[in-house]
């Protein structure tokens, strides 16, 4: 029922001179909050350009009426406690005693005031009061300054730090954390996964204050039999977390991380421990709530980050900037594991991506070189999990990071094209091919007509949207793939009832028409395509029939090598493919090089025409890797030589008309 229906109706049940008071009072605020409403929207914008504007950086989640109502809930708090310090003995000094004033100071201490609990009990409700206190600086300094910790772990530590004393507390930490980073590559290596991991450390961080318990006595330390009543569930949440971010970053991080916390929780401690801090908290409680509208505060005008770069360097940078191996970026290596992180199940699962040791190979390469990484789902988390992890420099706007685009889709039609669309909305950087580029590549029928558009051969095709039309005038064998579909084998049919079969086995099991081609016969050449201005070719790979494997570099004359490698990179401009791909091609007895696909997808497996083709080239596969990220680093933000000194010395051949291929030396 509408809010006029219900008036009306309680208007109906009260008497009638009551029932024309309350009308007249519903328009008189009905009218009163309409000129209150346009009182707010005359309210002038803040000069982003002067001092405070420049700074303070509203993200627009607070309309002006929500803002105003906060900071009158901030103010109540402060004016009860003015009101409650005028009825302190000298303050209004004589004469005020028995005004409406002091009987509502008097009235406030009364029902306010906690100084009159228990000594007991006293301890208990200060680490209540001091808890809203400790979010508002750990809000601050991992919003404002950009400081990373272990989550708000630093309160549970404070809280640590009074049970067993500061310095016994910060030793326990710094073994946990050095017991966790030992014993976490045994766990990895016995492939547990995360959560029995996680219930593994938990349980041997208890060990660890069993073991205290038992050797205090004998070696008589007052400090290790203090570690023994650090409370057990602050320190198993703080092996979790220490955990966890070995798992998604580095232990180099875990232990920034860890100190930061701890620096946090000593100043939490500290706080604590002052006299008149205490006595304050006790004596007005209800500033709790000016604390916590202050959190909302700096989450909407204070995430200004100031020190996150500065955070990073030395983290992560430092190091690598005294033992100089290429610049370090914030790099999301961003998969499909799983197809649960979508609204509804509807369409043909993706298919072709990389498997998980790849994924965890290649974040191995990465974090090699120096790099943070975090490894994210490519799903519908993935934006806000990437505005936590790649946050842009909010002083000039620049990338806070780069993605790593491995991400083959979950479902759909051109699945692995959903993920470079999120991120084009999100104005992220990232690498590899653009919506267009996929869209280009895996819908065989635009890209052979780009392909013949641009001059370049192509077999003939046909596209058969159902298994009984247009076969009379094929002829065999033909090969039969999905018109859309990526990572599905062709499947080469030599008469018309295997092509039947084949049709109506892509259309039952992918539900897209299938496009059949002649079969062309000859060698098998792929090449491995990288860069864009200019892209170049790494050298030819020849895929041998059956399982014989590939050879590199394929044996073929420089005449026809030049024409493969020409018409592999025409093919990669024309398909409007960007920073790397893999374009197959035929050799037929005469006539120009056959493209026969372009490939976007899962090309950095061990032992596909990638990696091949750089082993050949003298390109370890963590250079690969950081290579690829250079070069789609170096389209966002120009920086002569980038990719070059991440990798080595990389060269061209002499200039054959072709483009040259890639090889260190």
């Amino acid at each position: 029922m509408r809010r006029e229906d219900w008036l009306q109706r309680l208007a109906g049940w009260l008497p009638s001179g009551a029932a024309a008071d309350f009308d007249r009072w519903r328009r008189a605020g009905a009218a009163a909050t309409e000129r209150w409403r346009r009182y707010l929207e005359e309210i002038p914008e803040p000069d982003q350009t002067r001092w405070p504007g420049s700074w303070l950086r509203p993200k627009g989640n607070l309309s002006r009426g929500g803002l105003l109502l906060l900071l009158l809930i901030a103010l109540l708090p402060l004016l009860s406690m003015v009101v409650r310090i005028s009825a302190w003995p000298g303050v209004l000094g004589p004469g005020t005693g028995g005004t409406m004033l002091s009987s509502l100071a008097y009235d406030l201490n009364h029902w306010l005031s906690l100084r009159d609990i228990s000594a007991e009990d006293r301890e208990h409700v200060l680490y209540v009061l001091f808890v809203p206190t400790a979010a508002v600086l750990i809000a601050f300094a991992r919003l404002t300054l950009g400081i990373r910790v272990i989550g708000f772990r630093a309160i549970l530590i404070a809280v640590g730090f009074q049970h067993s004393g500061i310095v016994p507390s910060v030793l326990l930490i710094l073994v946990m954390v050095f017991v966790v980073a030992s014993i976490r590559p045994v766990l990895v290596r016995m492939r547990l996964t995360y959560f029995p991991r996680i219930a593994v450390i938990m349980s041997v961080s208890v060990l660890v204050l069993v073991g205290a318990l038992m050797v205090a006595p004998w070696v008589r330390s007052d400090a290790l039999w203090s570690m023994a009543f650090f409370p057990v569930i602050v320190l198993g949440l703080m092996a979790e977390g220490i955990a966890k971010t070995i798992d998604r970053d580095s232990t180099l991080t875990a232990f920034w991380r860890t100190g930061m916390t701890i620096v946090i929780a000593l100043g939490l401690a500290g706080l604590s421990l002052i006299p008149v801090l205490r006595e304050f908290a006790l004596e007005f409680p209800e500033l709790v709530v000016t604390q916590i509208v202050l959190i909302v505060l700096i989450a909407e005008f204070l995430d200004l980050r100031l020190l996150q770069d500065w955070d990073a360097k030395l983290s992560e940078v430092a190091p690598p900037r005294l033992f100089p191996r290429g610049p370090a970026l914030r790099i999301a290596v961003v998969r499909n594991r799983h197809r649960n992180g979508v609204i509804g199940q509807l369409g043909a699962p993706g298919q072709g991506g990389y498997r998980r040791r790849t994924v965890k190979h290649i974040v191995a390469c990465l974090r090699q070189k120096g790099h943070t990484v975090n490894v994210l789902e490519g799903d519908m988390s993935l934006l806000a999990n990437l505005r936590s992890f790649m946050q842009p420099n909010l002083l000039n706007g620049e990338p806070g990071g780069i993605v790593l685009n491995l991400a083959h889709g979950i479902q759909g039609e051109v699945a692995a094209a959903h993920v470079p669309a999120m991120l084009e909305l999100a104005g992220l950087a990232y690498t590899g091919a653009t919506p267009l580029g996929f869209t280009s590549t895996q819908d065989r029928l635009l890209a052979h007509a780009l392909l013949r558009q641009h001059g370049l051969a192509t077999p003939e095709y046909s596209l058969l949207c159902a298994p009984g039309s247009g076969l009379r005038s094929l002829q065999y064998p033909v090969v039969v793939r999905p018109r859309t579909a990526t990572g599905r084998r062709p499947r080469v049919a030599s008469n018309r009832q295997q092509l039947i079969e084949a049709v109506a086995q892509i259309a039952h099991r992918d539900g897209v028409a299938s496009v059949v081609e002649p079969f062309v016969a000859g060698r098998e050449i792929e090449v491995a395509v990288l860069g864009n201005q200019p892209a170049r070719c790494m050298p030819l790979v020849e895929v041998l029939p059956g399982r014989a494997g590939r050879v590199c570099p394929a044996v073929i004359d420089a005449p026809l090598a030049a024409a493969v490698r020409s018409a592999a990179l025409a093919a990669f401009r024309a398909c409007n493919c960007r920073d790397y791909a893999v374009v197959q091609l035929r050799l037929p007895q005469a006539g120009a090089p056959v493209i026969v696909g372009l490939e976007t997808t899962a090309v950095l497996e061990p032992g596909a025409t990638f990696e091949v083709a750089a082993a050949t080239a003298g390109l370890a596969f963590a250079d690969l890797v950081e290579l690829i990220v250079g070069i789609a680093r170096e389209r966002y933000r120009p920086e002569p030589g980038a990719a070059g000194t991440a990798v080595g010395p990389v060269r061209a051949t002499p200039g054959d008309g072709s483009g040259g291929e890639l090889v260190a030396g």
